[in-house]
């Protein structure tokens, strides 16, 4: 999987978490927070959950949520677990 691919594939996580309350667009564009955008902490979880199914990794309670905070961060997390 491209790096492309990747991030468009979590965007489209982040929407489907949100409920289509944010856009893949506009989550692929957010470079801070997707907080800002409106996800929930309960989106947060959904979105958690979804990349675990997705790509198969367990994200830790101890790990740094702060990685999770925006699509390119989600995607160098995941790359950092060895996702292609």
């Amino acid at each position: 999987m491209t790096l492309p691919d990747l991030r468009h594939d979590l965007a489209e996580l982040v929407a489907a978490a949100s409920d289509d309350q944010i856009s893949a667009a506009d989550a692929l564009a957010e470079p801070e927070s997707l907080a800002l955008l409106g996800l929930t902490s309960i989106g947060q979880v959904r979105l958690i959950q979804a990349v675990e199914r997705r790509f198969g990794v367990a994200v830790e309670p101890d790990d740094d949520l702060t990685q999770l905070d925006t699509v390119e961060a989600l995607a160098g997390y995941l790359r950092e677990r060895g996702v292609a």
